[in-house]
């Protein structure tokens, strides 16, 4: 081929590829155009060298950011090739544009940080020292303010440590000629926080078993970090055991093996106590209703005592099942915690898990030796227990009460619970453990029921005797007293035992 016509060839090749150069370039221009410094992008990583990070935009000037800015506390990078970054376009220059995390000094004036301010763009500012209220911070060579509560998401420490350290912050509130700046390093970490609880919902489930690293504590939970979100383990399901505060069986720090009993929204249920095998089922195979055990009183309360019958059983000894021989109306007065009794056991539900026992179920009954203790007509010296409108109640011995009936009291006595009185017993039911009393020095003939001349004797319609038709008023008035007896409080778990 002649060399004209070589010479030929080759300019028209390359005047094809000048013209599709400038092409490619004038396209890349286009792409490019619509991006201006404080934009957000979110871009893929094409490469990652010691210092630098590449993002492509789709153009000819790709966009770069520095390693170290998006590195975490330990120096690592996060990102591999293929991964989105996001940033704020901060600056331009022949190699593309500048990425960052926030906009900083040396990249913007008084506008930038009024355009940061109405687009919420975060801005890097180094805190110089501590003032009534909060902080003085310069930020983009402006004095700025960031109150105390906006200076970290969780509060408690020392004012000193953020001294001569530089943030990122947000611009709450900005006057037009930027005299007076607020800033937020808060609200940058709640929407960190906000991405973090993002990435980590995606991988969490109901019923996964995972690590975690307890973070803080309070007096009805802990709350446990699962690598980017927090969740609850309270209290109770620490262990099978009883737990009264967090602090007796968990340490800040400590890393920790739960299940997520369930996810609402941002809030998640833990639990280390469902990983371990229930107590209760050994127990259930083991003890049955009416056997007799032995256990050690753990708290007491106004309705009765609970009591460890094997670690993390508990059963509850009923303040009506303290004693036979007395009205107990605390548990104090028959038990203290620490204690080990022998208790039977009364009921074993296993669906509530719970358990009721007895003490005053070994202890024997009086009553059993009645006839031996009492003899009817016979005078005795007794102790007033308590004095009703319905009735005085005397201890005649220990474990056994009788009633003197209001009808039968004298209008001149006026009995006091510790009086002692000298009386008898006229009646003995003992089917239903009731004594009734009367005076010794009783006339023949003496009124025993007050009444007026035109009273009925049948209990009137609307009184309390009334709900008892067919019942003497000796019954009625015994049923009254064991009424009043101290009953299960409504707050005790127990109670429908």
């Amino acid at each position: 081929m002649p060399d004209k016509v070589r010479d030929t060839s080759s300019k028209a090749a390359m005047k094809e590829m000048k013209e599709e150069y400038l092409r490619m370039l004038e396209e890349s221009f286009e792409t490019t155009a619509e991006y201006k410094k404080g934009d957000v992008i979110e871009a893929p990583i094409i490469s990652i060298s010691d210092k630098n990070i590449i993002l492509s935009l789709g153009g000819k000037f790709d966009a770069y950011a520095e390693v170290a800015e998006y590195s975490d506390e330990k120096g690592e990078l996060p990102f591999v090739v293929g991964d989105s970054l996001k940033g704020y376009i901060v600056d331009s220059n022949e190699q593309g544009f500048v990425i960052g995390k926030s906009l900083t000094k040396q990249f913007v004036d008084k506008r930038s940080l009024l355009d940061a301010f109405e687009r919420k763009i975060p801005v890097s500012g180094k805190v110089y020292g501590v003032t009534k209220g909060g902080f003085n911070v310069d930020v983009l060579g402006s004095r700025a303010f960031c109150p105390a509560s906006q200076i970290a998401l969780r509060g408690g420490g020392e004012n000193s440590e953020y001294i001569g350290k530089t943030l990122d912050f947000i611009v709450i509130e900005c006057s037009e000629n930027c005299r007076r700046v607020v800033v937020s390093h808060r609200l940058i970490q709640e929407q960190e926080e906000m991405g973090r609880k993002a990435e980590a919902l995606k991988t969490l489930h109901v019923d996964d078993v995972v690590t975690g690293t307890v973070t803080r504590m309070t007096s009805f939970g802990a709350f446990v970090d699962l690598g980017g979100i927090e969740g609850l383990m309270h209290v109770s399901e620490i262990s099978w055991q009883h737990v009264v505060k967090p602090q007796d069986a968990l340490k800040q720090g400590q890393e920790v093996e739960v299940k997520i009993l369930d996810i609402k929204g941002e809030k998640l249920s833990l639990s280390m106590k469902t990983l371990l095998e229930n107590p209760f089922d050994s127990f259930a195979k083991e003890i049955k209703e009416g056997d007799t055990i032995n256990c050690r009183i753990l708290r007491l309360h106004n309705f009765g005592a609970f009591a460890e019958i094997k670690p993390g059983v508990e059963g509850l000894i009923p303040v009506s099942e303290m004693s036979r021989s007395r009205n107990v109306v605390h548990p104090r007065e028959v038990v203290k915690e620490g204690d080990f009794v022998e208790v039977q056991v009364l009921r074993i539900d296993p669906d509530t898990q719970k358990i009721s026992l007895s003490l005053r179920a070994l202890q024997a009954d009086p009553w059993d030796e009645i006839d031996e203790k009492i003899k009817l007509e016979t005078p005795f010296n007794g102790v007033v227990e308590s004095a009703t409108n319905f009735g005085v109640f005397v201890t005649i011995t220990e474990g056994i009460t009788g009633l003197l009936p209001r009808s039968r009291v004298r209008e001149k006595d006026n009995f006091k619970p510790g009086d002692e009185v000298e009386l008898m017993v006229t009646s003995i039911d003992r089917e239903n453990h009731r004594l009734t009393l009367d005076y010794t020095d009783r006339q023949p003939g003496e009124i025993v029921e007050r009444r007026r001349p035109d009273e009925r004797r049948e209990p009137r319609e609307g009184s309390d005797y009334g709900r008892f038709r067919g019942r003497s008023r000796q019954d009625d008035e015994w049923r009254r007293y064991a009424n009043q007896k101290p009953t299960v409080a409504d707050d005790n778990p127990f109670k429908d035992l």
